[in-house]
């Protein structure tokens, strides 16, 4: 690669470039973009390139035409101007942040304009004497360019995720520097069709490039890599072009597979080593003209789609995936080159194997680690129009879907290039195993001949497109959001009437002019049901979520044409900010000056902004896991759920004393889709523990890596291993009132003051806990505002009586709501002895509480002095788990510190319950707290409140209150999916109920 001028930002020759004559609005013009060369592979070429990233002159204003540009300043390329002290970024995930106005857009638009020297090095002049061609490549530029060289208009790009190329080597002919300006404008006709739900945002956001082509060269380049399955043997097909478009010869080497042959024919490779997502085996080839050498990685495999079953190498596969945005908190949508690589280790240390793009074609880079580490990608095309179907005043809109660009054709020829394009750019990727047109943008003319044109394309992909409801153009059927039930349904091949009339509803709010009957019958079903499905979206994994997970997973498990899919989604899209206060907080829309955003609905991935795993990402490795275990006393049942693989790679360890201690368990030699029982040893304990790790570091999975881990708790015998409560004392009554029960002082209300030394503020049984954000007044589950409505944030206690009975004191309250006859009766059993102290609790909502009114919690809280910043538990971690998540949790004994229990969610919420937890200690500062729970509660500890988890906005700007808050959980209201996926189960909701529970507190150096 030719090293970058000395000098990146501009010489300042004294060139002007005008303001765009009124008549021109090249930003609004159909077809979109001017003079670009057609779309070609993203090759690694030996021919010279000279990188254009750096430092370049800016000028900002708010209209295209340039005619209000401010004063030149530094701006670094790649980037956003929003990030880099210009404007301010936006987040709306459906409605439109300019007039729906198409494919017009406002007067007022945000202009950033770019200038920087550029000289051909001198080592090119000779390859242009013999016909070379410069190319100036744009790989991102949202939302569109004007492009000049010396003044001159050289073109206009199109496609804020595609890279476009240019033909400069007429502009840069003549000797020294020229100037290059870029003239980039946030609104454009592009906006219309690139409502993707993530930050409005504009920019020059990925590399430039100056390319030299060669005379003779590779100017683009196909490759077929087949797989037989049933022979084992590979094909192999080289198509080299140049930049006419006509093929050209060119040598292909494979030194892996000692082939050295010539482009244009498809050729035996022999026996090879197939690439899947479990073995993602690249063979090292070359493809060589005299002019140019273009180096790549082959992967050779076959997909199919067979009937309902969508095949790789012959086998069905199961996609256990995420779907994935591009963003960073510091630099927003451009990429680190860091995180490419970053994001797939993850992805593969937590048993993902499949990625969707979405909703737009990725860095290259990414592309590339998928294909050497192994993930199965749906990769995107850049299409959203999600805002057709929606207003921002009355929310869903019949216009809309009358205008969208589905099936208005004076976008075909924009968006039909546009799917070319992609295509063409990511065709070679081992990795790449469908495409997909884009997201959310309705079908009808448009859409079927952009299909069209992927197929014709690379007619060796499948297509999907997810609102192809009834799959009459998609290869599979993909659904996002559908329930448990529903795609149950869906696995039988038979449909309620009521789904049926449901997905039907789905076709007219596209705007199709479905019949009643529109996805078939029973008799005559739609195509979809002859198909492989899958979720393209599911299980919506913003804040303390998603539910159901397993029981996802487990659909694939049972029915063939059930092929998994992808959550929602891969990272959460803050952006480092300060609030008013000056704390230092992940942004969200709404944080910018935004009037019009959609708050932290950009806040919904399986990683924290700074790519922190989340708990739901700990969840989703259990139930993504390759192998599932099933354990019993004596016993462990293994399932083999790969494709390919046998269990060589893995070692597995068993532990009987609650993850103590560790022997090795010999694994079976197990085929992939075959199950096995193996004996396992018995010990004296209560819990066993299998878990399997990995053998050997395999691409960014290190050796010793725990794949999976599952128990079995024996919940008698553990019963039975808490201490007998004995030598019970009698409750004191005081002068004044109160009363003392062994190391319990209890005030004239029966509210506990006292744990020995340790002053008790708060204590009180409890109904209540922070929504997390699926149930917050955007998700199709408003709990929030329904608890709220009726005062179960501020519960009031009223004493009815307490009174002794034998060794008991019984403190008998009862919990009102303001306004509302609403409640429940408490009734607190203590019993004391001279260093602890046992409560039975007994919670009784009243009878007439509404049935579909669920209950947060059931349990009881109280706060301690601050400081115990040290907590050890026995129960399940070691992260946070609720009813319907905390997959991969097992039992032991787990030691934290206070501040590593807390999730830090974007948004504060409910966080950090462990579950079944039977023992715990909390210490610090000479103090302490010992907790007994004989059957098991959850417990969170946390150094502030609910309220105060209830009341913030942002992580960054919780405070400690100088207390140790803890809470004990008897029974919780799941947490779901519904801020856009289904709500909890019904196994998972906390319907009003009597719960009785009981707890031992013991004082520490009090």
């Amino acid at each position: 690669m030719t090293t970058p001028s000395p000098s990146a930002a501009a010489t300042g020759t004294g060139i002007t470039i005008p303001a765009t004559a009124l008549t021109d609005h090249w930003w609004e013009e159909l077809p979109a973009g001017r003079n670009r060369l057609r779309g070609r592979a993203h090759l690694h070429s030996d021919a010279p390139e000279l990188s254009l990233d750096g430092t370049w002159d800016f000028r900002y204003g708010t209209r295209a035409d340039g005619s209000d540009l401010g004063e030149r300043a530094p701006i670094e390329v790649p980037g956003l101007w929003q990030l880099q002290g210009y404007g301010a970024p936006q987040y709306t995930n459906v409605i439109y942040p300019i007039p729906r106005d198409h494919p017009y857009v406002p007067d007022e638009n945000p202009t950033g304009h770019y200038t920087r020297s550029v000289a051909v090095p001198a080592d090119w002049s000779s390859a242009l004497e013999e016909g070379a061609r410069v190319l100036l490549r744009f790989q991102g530029v949202d939302s569109a360019a004007m492009v000049w060289i010396d003044g001159q208009e050289i073109g206009v790009t199109t496609g804020s995720r595609l890279t476009q190329e240019f033909d400069v080597t007429e502009a840069l002919s003549g000797p020294g520097e020229h100037q290059l300006d870029v003239r980039v404008v946030q609104w454009s006709v592009n906006t219309y069709v690139e409502d993707q739900d993530m930050w409005w945002a504009s920019g020059i956001f990925r590399s430039v490039d100056l390319l030299l082509r060669p005379a003779g060269g590779i100017h683009d380049l196909a490759t077929v890599a087949d797989f037989d399955p049933a022979t084992g043997a590979g094909t192999l097909r080289v198509t080299a072009y140049d930049a006419d478009g006509s093929e050209i010869d060119a040598a292909v080497e494979v030194p892996g597979l000692g082939l050295s042959t010539s482009s244009g024919t498809e050729i035996d490779a022999g026996q090879v080593r197939p690439w899947s997502a479990e073995d993602p085996h690249l063979y090292e080839a070359t493809v060589s003209t005299g002019a140019e050498t273009v180096t790549l990685r082959l992967g050779f495999r076959r997909i199919e789609v067979d009937g309902e079953i969508f095949r790789v190498n012959g086998e069905r596969i199961v996609f256990r995936g995420v779907n994935r945005h591009e963003t960073d908190p510091v630099v927003g949508r451009t990429q680190h080159l860091g995180n490419q690589d970053l994001d797939v280790a993850l992805m593969k240390q937590h048993n993902l194997n499949a990625v969707r793009t979405s909703h737009y074609p990725p860095h290259q880079r990414f592309l590339e680690v998928c294909d050497e580490a192994g993930l199965y990608v749906i990769c995107e095309g850049d299409f959203e129009t999600h805002g057709f179907h929606a207003d921002s005043t009355w929310g869903e809109d019949p216009t809309g879907a009358a205008e969208r660009p589905a099936d208005n054709t004076m976008y075909e020829e924009l968006l039909v290039e546009r799917s070319e394009r992609f295509v063409l750019r990511d065709r070679n990727h081992a990795s790449i195993v469908m495409w997909s047109i884009g997201n959310e943008a309705a079908t009808g003319v448009v859409t079927d001949a952009m299909i069209a044109a992927v197929r014709e394309v690379d007619p060796t992909h499948p297509v999907i497109y997810e609102q192809d409801y009834r799959c009459d153009q998609s290869d599979v059927f993909s659904l996002m959001y559908s329930t448990v039930d529903e795609t149950e349904q869906i696995g039988r091949r038979e449909l309620s009437e009521e789904y049926r009339a449901k997905l039907v509803s789905m076709l007219r709010h596209l705007g199709v002019d479905a019949p009643d009957d529109g996805f078939g019958t029973a008799e005559d079903p739609a195509p979809a049901l002859s198909k492989p499905f899958l979720w393209i979206e599911y299980a919506h994994a913003m804040g303390n979520g998603a539910g159901s997970l397993k029981e996802y997973m487990e659909l694939t498990h049972r029915y063939p044409a059930l092929h998994g899919g992808f959550i929602w989604e891969w990272i959460d899209h803050g952006l480092e900010t300060t609030d008013a206060e000056g704390n230092r907080i992940y942004g969200y829309g709404g944080d910018f000056g935004e009037r019009l955003h959609d708050a932290n609905f950009v806040a919904d991935g399986l990683v924290l902004p700074d790519r922190t795993p989340s708990p739901a990402l700990l969840d989703a490795k259990h139930h993504y896991s390759p192998v599932g275990l099933e354990v019993t006393r004596g016993s462990v049942r293994i399932h083999n759920r790969y494709a390919f693989s046998d269990l060589s790679g893995l070692r597995a360890e068993v532990s009987l004393d609650g993850q103590e201690t560790w022997q090795q368990l010999e694994l079976p030699e197990l085929a992939a889709g075959h199950s096995a029982e193996v004996a396992l040893p018995t010990g004296e304990g209560y819990v066993t523990t299998v878990r399997l790790l990995t053998r050997e570091a395999v691409g960014p999975v290190p050796a010793d890596h725990i794949v999976v881990a599952a128990d079995h708790v024996d919940a008698v015998h553990r019963r039975a291993a808490v201490p007998a409560f004995e030598g019970a004392v009698a409750p004191e009554h005081g002068e004044d009132g109160s009363w003392q029960l062994g190391p319990a002082r209890f005030d004239d209300l029966g509210r506990l003051v006292e744990l020995g030394s340790m002053d008790v503020e708060h204590a009180y049984a409890d109904l209540y806990r922070a929504p997390v954000d699926n149930e917050r007044a955007r998700t199709r589950y408003p709990l929030e505002a329904r608890w709220k409505r009726i005062g179960l944030d501020h519960a009031r206690r009223r004493l009815i009586e307490v009174t002794v009975e034998g060794d008991q004191l019984v403190v008998r309250t009862r919990l009102g709501l303001d306004g509302s006859k609403l409640g429940a009766e408490v009734t607190e059993r203590w019993r004391g002895t001279a260093t602890e102290v046992e409560a039975e609790v007994t919670i009784t909502p009243v009878d007439f509480w509404p049935a579909d009114l669920p209950l947060p919690r059931i349990g009881w809280t109280l706060s301690l002095p601050g400081g115990l910043d040290e907590v050890e538990y026995q129960g399940y971690g070691p992260h946070e788990s609720y009813p319907d998540t905390g997959g991969g949790t097992t039992f032991g004994t787990w030691r934290s510190t206070l501040a590593d229990l807390q999730v830090p969610y974007v948004f504060p919420q409910e966080n950090g319950n462990r579950a079944d937890v039977v023992r715990a200690a909390l210490s610090g500062d000479g103090a302490g707290l010992e907790l007994q729970a004989p059957d098991g509660l959850g417990l969170a500890v946390r150094p502030w409140s609910t309220a105060e988890l209830d009341l913030r906005l942002h992580d960054g700007a919780l405070r400690p209150d100088g207390r140790t808050w803890v809470t004990l959980t008897a029974a919780m209201h799941g947490v779901g999916s519904a801020a856009c996926g289904p709500i909890p189960l019904d196994t998972y909701v906390l319907t009003a109920r009597e719960e009785t529970f009981t707890f031992r507190l013991r004082p520490v150096n009090g």
